[in-house]
């Protein structure tokens, strides 16, 4: 049986401020996106964490997470000043 994902912005579950707006895209309401990168054999799911600057122009790399719960508290530490490293 096929999963079907909505393309019309349906919650991540339970997870304020979570969107899922694709199969492996997710959009954060501070204007993070978290995608899922593909799994193999070797490496589990993970999820990279990108921001886009002010003006639009650089796609900024926050770090890889390997749950999706891991990648929110990132985004939650970055929201609130915090190194995303501790």
């Amino acid at each position: 049986m096929k999963k079907r994902y909505s393309k019309h912005g349906s919650h991540a579950g339970s997870i304020p401020g979570l969107v899922q707006v694709g199969k492996n895209v997710y959009v954060h309401t501070a204007g993070f996106t978290i995608r899922r990168s593909p799994r193999n054999f070797i490496k589990r799911d993970s999820y990279l964490i990108n921001k886009w600057d002010d003006k639009g122009g650089v796609d900024n790399y926050y770090g890889r997470d390997f749950t999706l719960a891991e990648a929110m508290r990132t985004i939650e530490r970055l929201k609130g000043g915090k190194s995303y490293e501790n």
